[in-house]
């Protein structure tokens, strides 16, 4: 029992900090089962190589499960996620895509960062409930020798990503919002594919645009 124990609490400590989950989603009550035929994918990022990389990555997954998208970095000039639009100017936009036959677009940008600590000590502490002196004392040595050296930490982003319908009776409607908490790797590519993982499985059981043939 004492080795489930401890076996449990390590594999919580080497996976909590690498996770990345759904925090929050909201899916409209008027939504059903909703099938794109052509997605148009915006990736609100000031980093042109980091937007690019994106929406790239995104794209690739979409077509993989027969939804056809498209970068916005393709449709439009490289300044168009810098400037601000007003109404009239996404209007305009909307019947630019509405003539292009896109009938949704995705929509993601990160809302915030937080940066955190590792707590292997505080998860053993709260996994056992009858401990030994051994247990304890090996579930708190880790801390005592941490603040001895370096800080170890890590930083976790909130993604939000927005699905609206752009059908020609319809202005704008919100179809589904999602926000994702994505813990950083250092590693752009893979967090990348971390979030495109989460994010399709929660559009997959909310039934939204992702099918299989």
């Amino acid at each position: 029992m004492r080795q489930l124990i401890l076996f449990t609490a390590l594999a919580l400590i080497s996976t909590g900090c690498a996770t990345t989950h759904l925090i929050q989603q909201y899916k409209n009550p008027d939504t059903g089962y909703f099938e794109s035929n052509k997605l148009f994918i915006i990736g609100l990022e000031g980093d042109f190589q980091l937007r690019e990389q994106f929406e790239k990555s995104l794209v690739r997954s979409f077509e993989k499960e027969n939804v056809r998208a498209v970068k916005s970095i393709d449709f439009f000039e490289d300044s168009f996620t810098k400037k601000k639009k007003t109404i009239e100017e996404l209007n305009k936009i909307e019947t630019t895509l509405l003539n292009a036959e896109f009938d949704a677009v995705l929509l993601t940008k990160v809302t915030g960062t937080e940066k955190r600590y590792y707590t292997s000590s505080m998860v053993h502490q709260f996994m056992t409930s009858n401990q030994t002196f051994e247990d304890y004392y090996y579930g708190n040595q880790y801390k005592y020798l941490r603040e001895k050296g370096k800080k170890e930490d890590y930083t976790v982003y909130m993604v939000e990503t927005s699905l609206y319908c752009i059908c020609p009776d319809k202005e704008r409607e919100l179809l589904w919002r999602g926000e994702i908490e994505l813990t950083d790797t250092k590693n752009n590519q893979k967090n990348i594919n971390n979030y495109i993982k989460t994010l399709f499985k929660h559009l997959k059981e909310n039934d939204l645009l992702v099918i299989h043939q």
